[in-house]
Formats: C-alpha cells, structure tokens, sequence
C-alpha cells in the first residue's frame, strides 16, 4: 500500500516529473521508468570475469564502474533472466552486455535461443519466449525471440521467457491459465505504449496469469518473464532491499 503521509504524496509527483513512476500495489511492486532519463543496463559478471552473483555486489559494480565513483546510483536493481546449472551460471539464452554479445570465448553460452531444447518443461521455453533490449540511443523493447533479428544497434539484451503480453493481449499458452496453482515469487519487464519500462516483482507468490494480468493494467503492449523462486530486487524507492543470491544475469537502473 501506499504510504499516505502527505510527503509521500509529494514525493511521488517529484518521481513522476523526475521520469520515475511509482507503482507499488499489494501483492506487486513496480517501478515505470523513462529509458530517456534513466540508464538501464544488464550485466553478469564483474571486470575480473567474477559472477556479480548478488544484488548487494551488483550495486557496489555499477556505482563504481566506469571510473565513475559517486556519480552513478543504482535506483534499481534485480535480476534479469534464467540461468544454467553451471559453476559460473551461464545465462540460458541470448546476452548482450555494453554491446558485446554472448558471455564466454568459444562457447554457445549467451547467444540467442531459438529452438526448444532438452528442457522442454523449462519456463524458458514456454511459446513465445522474448528478448528485453535497449539500444544504443536508448530506446527499450521487448519482442518474441523470433523477432528479436529486426532490432538494430542493440547495447544490453537478455532473453528469457515465456512472454507474458503480446501486443497487450496475455499469453495464451495453457501454463497461463488464472486457475494454474503453479505460484512463486516472480519478476519481468514490460514497455508501455509511452515508452517507459515497467519492473515488477511479485510480493507474494502468484501464478502467471495474475502477473500477465497486473502488467496489462500497468499499460504494458509487450512484456517478458524474467524469472520466479530466487526473483529479488533492490529499490529503495519501492521500500525493497533483497539482495538476492546465486543470481544470473542483472538489471539495473541507473542515474548519473
């Protein structure tokens, strides 16, 4: 809930003029962000090739990367994607980080994934699976993995799935239906007809009808499942300070 101290009023009119819209609605909380304003990036590992691993370290990263030390602040943080059972946790699918495509030498490893696989009860490969982006002039999308080759000039990317909304309308694949008893904590990514990126995470497990449902109402066309169980995010801003653990591929807003 909101809080209704008059200063919170007036504190969310300064985030909505400042580009930040504040959205925190029981059992969600999501932040609507102009990429305009903000930087949005995704990351995995740290400059000595190191798994951030942890939303705690990823902060500590992007504040002081860049030789960029007390100018950039992280408003928000979580993660970005599924991940393998690997020693390093491999991204699952495509990932994009500063323009660089693809997370290890000579290896599959964060490259676009397109067919099913062997983990065909994966999430992951629940139809249609997508790709969150942003491109180099700062524009964000998320599209069907299928149609993620039209987007240009691509900076940050990771790939994930199933997509939650297409179009505005919510998946129709059976594992969306409002009855399924499938509930966890979850987190994704949408963008508005306005442009703005919306993050969510779950306060409480729900299954992916009630969060396909909730992006819809938060104006959303297009929006992508990011991942569920270990979901984390940091933003003080949402009153949120998980750190997560053993975390993938990460999101991040930033101001500088």
């Amino acid at each position: 809930m909101l809080n209704r101290h008059p200063f919170a009023l007036v504190a969310l009119i300064l985030l909505i003029l400042l580009g930040v819209g504040w959205v925190m609605a029981y059992p969600f909380s999501s932040l609507a962000v102009d990429p305009a304003r903000y930087r949005i990036e995704v990351h995995w590992k740290d400059r000595n090739g190191d798994l951030l691993g942890d939303l705690g370290r990823f902060k500590n990263y992007v504040e002081n990367s860049s030789g960029a030390k007390g100018r950039r602040k992280m408003v928000l943080g979580m993660n970005a994607g599924m991940y393998l059972a690997t020693p390093n946790g491999h991204p699952m699918g495509l990932l994009i980080v500063n323009g660089r495509q693809g997370c290890c030498k000579a290896s599959s490893h964060g490259k676009l994934i397109l067919k099913q696989g062997a983990a065909r009860n994966s999430n992951f490969y629940v139809q249609p699976n997508g790709v969150f982006y942003i491109t180099k002039s700062g524009k964000a999308g998320v599209c069907k993995s299928t149609e993620f080759s039209r987007a240009r000039e691509i900076q940050w990317a990771t790939q994930s799935g199933p997509m939650l909304l297409v179009n505005g309308q919510i998946n129709r694949a059976k594992a969306f239906a409002s009855t399924s008893s499938s509930k966890t904590i979850r987190n994704g990514v949408g963008i508005r007809k306005d442009g703005r990126v919306v993050m969510a995470i779950s306060n409480r497990p729900v299954n992916f009808h009630e969060f396909a449902l909730y992006m819809q109402q938060q104006g959303c066309v297009n929006a992508l499942y990011l991942d569920g169980g270990i979901s984390a995010m940091h933003c003080p801003r949402l009153g949120h300070f998980g750190k997560g653990r053993n975390l993938g591929p990460l999101l991040a807003v930033v101001e500088d």
